[in-house]
């Protein structure tokens, strides 16, 4: 992933030096910067989308170095019907929205659903996929997880930056749960690997991303449900970006209604 974001900065700031796309260095004082989340315009061919490529099936760096996934197809997809190059910058999920707000990338698609504090920060689409969640375990561990109640009875762990985040803290307030037992990680892919080593019980993600670990590292999914109040994640744009989204609800719209949505569904997720 590192050597991928290099690559990246180095094209993203020669492109910024001829004033196609941003890279986040610091503009020239009197130019004038155009909103980042609305649509390129005919200067602007180039569409810098951030995500974060620790997240299989959804994002990741396949073995020859190139970013793959569900998000990865759909939004390379959503550039050809907007007719615009995408450039994925990869970053740390926490990181996302931050970018966003400084003109640093133009979009993000991260799985990432909205809440009350991302609306406040950004725009979001209209769903592209319908989450559920996993309880990822190890197969002869200790814990038994039945249903999600069984979770708080054990330590476990959710990716910082995540709805799973907000819903243990969640849990947290509400007393169900001390905050010594919820491990929190920057990477999903550290987290199932402690499952694995059993130093946490569980491991909370979203489910293809469960299977998908339990596969790669001999694990199981003990558990398929929906985290109360979730959302379904969107593309996210800058806080007002209104022309864009209604162009990106309607590509959506359409990639649902010629079956697209569905063909990277069966692609990626099937297991």
């Amino acid at each position: 992933m590192k050597k991928s974001g290099k690559v990246l900065v180095y094209v993203l700031c020669f492109t910024l030096i001829l004033g196609i796309a941003g890279c986040g260095k610091t503009e020239q004082q009197g130019q004038d910067k155009p909103d980042a989340g609305e649509q390129p315009n005919e200067e602007k061919k180039v569409w810098v989308v951030g995500t974060s490529p620790d997240y299989p099936p959804f994002e990741f760096v396949d073995e020859q170095g190139n970013f793959a996934g569900f998000d990865m197809d759909l939004i390379q997809e959503v550039g050809k019907r907007l007719g615009v190059e995408v450039k994925i910058e990869p970053l740390e999920f926490e990181s996302l929205i931050a970018s966003l707000k400084q003109g640093k990338i133009d979009a993000i698609i991260a799985c990432m659903s909205p809440d009350e504090e991302r609306l406040k920060e950004a725009d979001f689409t209209k769903p592209y996929y319908k989450t559920k969640h996993g309880i990822l375990a190890k197969p002869d561990g200790k814990a038994e997880i039945k249903e999600l109640s069984d979770v708080l009875k054990y330590e476990f762990g959710v990716q910082t930056g995540t709805t799973m985040a907000t819903w243990a803290k969640g849990q947290i307030d509400a007393g169900a749960v001390n905050e010594s037992q919820v491990k929190y990680y920057t990477d999903a892919n550290a987290g199932a690997l402690d499952v694995k080593q059993g130093r946490l019980a569980a491991f909370v993600v979203d489910l293809p991303v469960a299977y998908e670990k339990a596969k790669e590292l001999e694990l199981e999914v003990a558990l398929e449900t929906v985290l109360e109040k979730d959302e379904d994640p969107g593309i996210v744009l800058q806080k007002g970006s209104t022309e864009m989204l209604e162009k990106l609800n309607k590509i959506i719209d359409e990639m649902m209604a010629d079956g697209t949505i569905e063909e990277l569904e069966n692609k990626w997720f099937k297991q």
